[in-house]
């Protein structure tokens, strides 16, 4: 009877408690982040925690967005979940439906991640696409030899050359005339925003090659993860290289080797 009412009843949704974080956690975290700040200043640190603590929500939110959608449920049901319409929950998570700006995202890329966005501006233009297309960043991804989206793909045998050429192979559309700059398709916002994600499961406050690199993986339906399949890479292997390699080098640099968040 016991194990008849367990398994009926109602299951209890998780709080920030249970990770064993409270208010007062965070009142601490604020006011020993500066102990001689003035007030305002603690508001201005405060506004930053909280900010920070939104995006890591809404990016919680949209990983098991991603899974169910990858499931097979549909929009309807998904808003459903959320306590939203369908078109609420398409505009929050559907790339150029409503999504942050990307002035705001490219602020955090590194010089090389800002790169790897021009050159594929150029490949789109010089390819006279519409749009720029997961394959186009993929280019821009292993132009810089010394970038790490570069090095880990180079570690499972895949070189600029082979990339350049599958993608070159790819047929992708093109258009009689192409504007001063070539926007982004929705699916290399995804990836942006993919990318984001790893950057944030890593602790870091930064997007590099390496973060987009593993955006450009993440969903298999992208002609990117199609490539780089095809020509041998593998999202598993490229993830643990790239963590590995990262953590060897924060050690040697601080003696400390980083724990990746759950």
């Amino acid at each position: 009877m016991a194990e008849e009412e367990e398994a009926t009843s109602p299951k209890r949704t998780p709080t920030i408690d249970d990770l064993g974080i409270g208010l007062d956690d965070l009142i601490r975290l604020v006011d020993d982040s500066d102990p001689g700040a003035e007030p305002t200043d603690l508001v201005a640190i405060a506004m930053a925690v909280g900010d920070r603590l939104g995006e890591l929500g809404d990016h919680l939110v949209g990983h098991f967005v991603d899974q169910a959608r990858a499931a097979g449920a549909s929009w309807r049901e998904i808003g459903a979940s959320m306590g939203v319409t369908k078109q609420a929950a398409q505009k929050r998570f559907v790339p150029g439906r409503g999504d942050p700006s990307e002035e705001g995202l490219f602020q955090r890329f590194t010089v090389r991640a800002r790169r790897v966005v021009e050159v594929a501006h150029e490949e789109a233009r010089r390819m006279r696409s519409a749009a720029v297309s997961p394959e186009h960043l993929l280019v821009g991804l292993v132009t810089d030899p010394e970038g790490l989206s570069a090095k880990a793909l180079a570690s499972q045998g895949i070189t600029p050359d082979h990339v350049r050429g599958a993608v070159a192979a790819s047929g992708l559309a093109t258009v009689d005339e192409v504007g001063d700059r070539v926007p982004f398709g929705s699916d290399t916002k995804k990836i942006l925003g993919f990318g984001l994600r790893e950057a944030l499961r890593r602790r870091h406050n930064y997007i590099g090659t390496e973060h987009l690199l593993l955006g450009a993986m993440t969903d298999d339906t992208m002609g990117s993860a199609r490539i780089l399949t095809r020509l041998g890479a593998d999202l598993d292997t490229t993830r643990e290289w790239i963590d590995r390699f990262l953590g060897d080098l924060v050690e040697e640099k601080t003696g400390f080797r980083p724990e990746l968040a759950d």
